[in-house]
């Protein structure tokens, strides 16, 4: 089991490791676990409803107090019904005027109190949306203003725990706590003070337990709060390993895995399930321990009452009524208990929340110009790029592209092919040096004016459930129908959607999954040339198509790249044979570059990879296909 653990330690380690060394500089990151803070912030994010905020503390105080002063009158109730008893016991007629009275007030009292009570909850539900809608917004925008480095290395159950359940458990518990806080501080204050006025000597029997009681509770809350903690984080792992698990379960049986990955799950959630036990447990002993105060408590105001009854220094109803206050006293601290425990719980999902909300976003933009049709001049001038601080990936890398070219880059894996389209798109920051459209560096343009000038095909598909006509539309949503129509002819999409029953109408599943690999990836290539960019890139475009679909794919992307700056990335060398220019890079560095005859010449790394592919077979050249790998 140890093992286990640490090997899923390591793992996580190494998953996160990558973000944390970029974003830090090399450094170890670490947020510091503040509930104190957190409930400030959280706190802060009411300014907005300060005034509903007061307004609920206001009438809460009043039902409270209103609360608190019914049992008073039924002191004297209990009063009126002896002298009632003692007069028809002497012969005399019963007036039940004085009793009808006290209880009249009685029930205005509690009537004022309850419709009190729904006001607070009726505007504590507006306030508490608001507080979540506007936490749910902000993580929407952060999200959108994060690296893309930041995606790729995080764990996408935790970050989805964090976006639903925390959120949740904040909502859940952040309106009643907040209420029942009010109501059980003012009772505390109010019933000690009426306490005191009837008689400070029981009013010291009741208080005498509180002082250890409340130093074994300070203990209990120091532990059961990182136990809540844990729970969550534990909770987004459980998280991540049953989507990883639901996206893959297809490799997952191919390989004949399932033994393994349930022997994980149950491993993630017996921890799940020992750190919920013992959050549960330690925030549960709270009860408890403060009812055990207050039956100590109880015993000794019962053993000074009965005296001072025997000496007639007190009648029944008075302290018939402070036994009742004395139960009463020891209620809030009894809901206090349970509301720390909900609490800590909500605390510890809003520190994760805000953790989030507070991650290191993407350089902002600076804008100095716009480009509003690119002719599609792209000069690279000696880039440098790295994840981890101490080991480059990208030195120095320079390269100049004319308008209309088509660039192939091909390489070994790893070699820096698809990190350097993440550099041209901005997707990460480059350190050093400078990547120029039309003479213009990126950096002085908006990502999105720089986002619209290029179009990408990637080798893995991005189907959101829709229709198949809006998943297209999804590059150009204004695009007219002749647009359009021209776009998935050019793709081959209107071949196998016309076998459809409701044809571009027919709604997809979650990641197109009642597509398949090559239908999905046909769609894509539609979007992008629905979108007419003015520089292209292709990462394996055409890697989930069949011989002959790619064949036709290749025409139509011969047409789409006429005259257009392209990039490609591909592996099948068949397809790079007529481009502009090859690169072939290792170790971030260009080790090679000329066209296809040139390299082969060369009798160098190209050679080689291209000769490895194609030995003993019969190659047939696709003309017209630059590839950026």
């Amino acid at each position: 089991m140890k093992n286990k653990e640490r090997a899923f330690a390591q793992n996580k380690k190494r998953n996160t490791e990558k973000y944390s060394q970029y974003r830090t500089g090399g450094q170890e990151h670490q947020k510091p676990k503040n509930f104190k803070s957190t409930a400030k912030r959280l706190l802060r994010m009411l300014k907005n409803d300060r005034i509903a905020v007061t307004f609920v503390v206001i009438i809460g105080a009043v039902s409270a107090f209103l609360s608190v002063l019914g049992p008073k009158y039924l002191g004297d109730i209990m009063d009126l019904i002896n002298e009632q008893v003692a007069v028809k016991l002497s012969g005399g007629s019963i007036n039940l005027g004085k009793i009808s009275s006290v209880l009249l007030t009685i029930f205005l009292i509690y009537l004022i109190s309850g419709i009190c009570t729904f006001v607070i909850h009726f505007i504590m539900a507006g306030v508490t949306q608001r507080l979540i809608t506007d936490l749910r917004g902000r993580i929407n925008k952060k999200l959108s203003r994060l690296p893309l480095l930041y995606f790729d290395n995080s764990n996408k159950g935790d970050l989805l725990s964090r976006v639903t359940n925390d959120i949740d458990n904040i909502n859940n518990t952040f309106q009643n706590s907040f209420v029942h806080s009010v109501n059980a501080i003012v009772t505390f204050f109010g019933v000690l003070f009426i306490m005191l006025w009837y008689n400070r000597v029981m009013t010291a029997a009741a208080l005498s337990p509180l002082p250890f009681g409340a130093l074994i509770a300070l203990g209990v809350l120091s532990v059961s709060k990182r136990y809540f903690r844990k729970q969550w984080q534990v909770t987004g792992d459980i998280n991540g390993h049953i989507e990883e698990m639901f996206t893959g379960h297809n490799i997952v049986k191919a390989f004949g895995r399932e033994k393994q990955a349930i022997e994980e799950f149950e491993e993630i959630n017996e921890e799940l399930y020992e750190v919920s036990r013992k959050a549960q447990f330690y925030s549960g002993f709270l009860g408890p321990l403060i009812n055990f105060a207050n039956n100590l408590g109880y015993v000794l105001i019962c053993m000074i009452g009965g005296y001072l009854i025997i000496n007639g220094g007190y009648n029944i109803g008075a302290i018939t009524v402070f036994m009742f206050y004395s139960k009463l006293f020891m209620q809030p601290l009894v809901d206090m208990s349970n509301i720390v425990n909900e609490l800590q719980s909500s605390l510890a999902s809003a520190e994760r929340v805000f953790e989030l909300v507070d991650e290191e976003e993407e350089v902002p933009d600076t804008v100095k110009t716009t480009i509003e049709k690119s002719a599609g001049s792209v000069e690279i001038e000696n880039i440098c790029f790295s994840y981890k601080k101490d080991v480059p990936l990208i030195e120095n890398f320079s390269l100049d592209v004319k308008p209309g070219q088509l660039i192939a880059i091909v390489g070994p894996t790893g070699a820096g092919k698809t990190t350097l389209v993440n550099l041209l798109m901005r997707f990460y920051e480059i350190q050093s040096g400078s990547i120029k459209i039309d003479g213009i560096d990126i950096r002085d343009i908006s990502r999105k004016n720089l986002h619209n000038i290029f179009s990408m095909v990637l080798q893995d598909t991005w189907l959101f459930k829709g229709s198949i006509r809006d998943n297209i539309l999804y590059g150009h949503e204004n695009a007219t129908e002749e647009e359009f129509e021209n776009a998935v002819r050019t793709a081959r999409v209107d071949r196998f959607v016309s076998t459809f029953p409701d044809g571009f109408d027919t709604v997809l599943e979650e990641d197109g999954e009642n597509l398949s690999a090559g239908q999905r990836q046909l769609i894509t290539i539609a979007r992008a040339v629905l979108k007419n960019p003015d520089i292209l890139i292709l990462d394996e475009a055409t890697s989930n198509v069949d011989t002959r679909t790619e064949l036709q794919i290749q025409k139509a992307m011969n047409a789409l790249m006429k005259g257009r700056t392209s990039f490609v990335i591909a592996h099948r060398l068949s397809t790079i044979r007529e481009a502009d220019m090859i690169l072939f890079v290792d170790d971030g560095k260009i080790t090679e570059k000329g066209t296809h005859e040139q390299l082969l010449e060369k009798n160098g790394d190209y050679a080689e990879l291209y000769y490895s592919q194609f030995a003993g077979r019969r190659v047939t050249p696709i003309p017209g296909v630059t590839v950026l790998d």
